[in-house]
């Protein structure tokens, strides 16, 4: 008989461990659709030669058009960035005196989460247990700050093309070969990261099989994948008596079934999108 949480604890019955709050969950979906829109304008023009890049571009209505698009998204995108980082400004100054840099609920890496890389490719070969990870293991902090570098390199590198008068007022005409190429192969490099990397941590791994994963969606885990998955904050939060603090309850089905369907067309159109994108960069590649 398969022993669950809810027998060993069973006023937590019906209950659930809240991730992420409402605020969040609308910023990743907007996010992730802005990204993804900017991928599909971007690497249109970036494929321009493709067989497939004059059917999306008349189908996104002309390169005027395209180009409207794309800014208007690369603007949502950035402002979400922005939002983001006003929010965990706001969060960590509350905290200030006892915020931990390097504790459980930080995202800033630590010598644990190296130790985990290492265990994981131990666990992988079968030489060792999985490692115990906390309220972040090492590949969602991983994600968290590679959209950083992805802000840095292709936001700045766009804002310069998308500004090309102040920008040649104060910087000179090679600049513009340079951010165009930056920005284009910086956006396909995390085009394939989103789309491989990030796709199979958040909805591919065996033990997140069958896809997707939709926390991200509803905000919380069911309480046994909580503990398989952040068994070190699980411990921690039964043994400080804070469980209770973070449940919330089960989703509805309405929700649950809207989430998983939405999951699914956001693979979908990310799978899609990596297809084209390799077939453009095979067909570069053999010019």
């Amino acid at each position: 008989m398969t022993h669950r949480i809810t027998d060993e604890l069973p006023q937590f019955r019906g209950k659930q461990v809240r991730r992420f709050g409402l605020m969040w969950r609308i910023g990743h979906l907007c996010f992730a659709l802005s990204v993804m829109m900017l991928i599909l304008t971007g690497m249109t023009v970036f494929y321009a030669d493709t067989t497939w890049a004059p059917i999306v571009m008349k189908a996104l209505g002309g390169p005027k058009t395209a180009g409207i698009i794309h800014r208007t998204c690369a603007a949502i995108m950035l402002g979400i960035f922005f939002l983001h980082l006003v929010g965990v400004s706001i969060n960590i100054s509350r905290s200030w005196k006892t915020f931990k840099w390097f504790g459980p609920d930080s995202l800033v890496p630590n010598w644990q989460d190296f130790k985990d890389v290492y265990g994981m490719f131990r666990w992988f070969l079968g030489k060792g247990p999985r490692p115990v990870f906390d309220r972040w293991a090492y590949w969602e902090k991983f994600d968290y700050w590679a959209v950083f570098w992805g802000m840095g390199i292709i936001g700045s590198t766009g804002i310069l093309l998308t500004f090309p008068n102040e920008t040649a007022s104060i910087l000179p005409g090679w600049v513009f070969n340079v951010a165009t190429i930056v920005h284009g192969e910086e956006a396909f490099l995390a085009a394939v990261f989103l789309f491989t990397v990030h796709f199979f941590n958040n909805h591919f791994r065996p033990d997140k099989l069958p896809p997707p994963d939709i926390v991200m969606f509803t905000g919380s885990v069911p309480l046994e994948e909580f503990k398989r998955e952040h068994s070190a904050q699980y411990a921690r939060l039964v043994e400080t008596g804070q469980l209770e603090k973070h449940l919330v309850k089960v989703p509805s089905r309405a929700l649950t079934l809207g989430s998983k369907i939405l999951g699914l067309v956001l693979i979908t159109i990310g799978l899609s999108l990596l297809v084209i994108l390799t077939i453009g960069f095979v067909g570069a590649s053999t010019r």
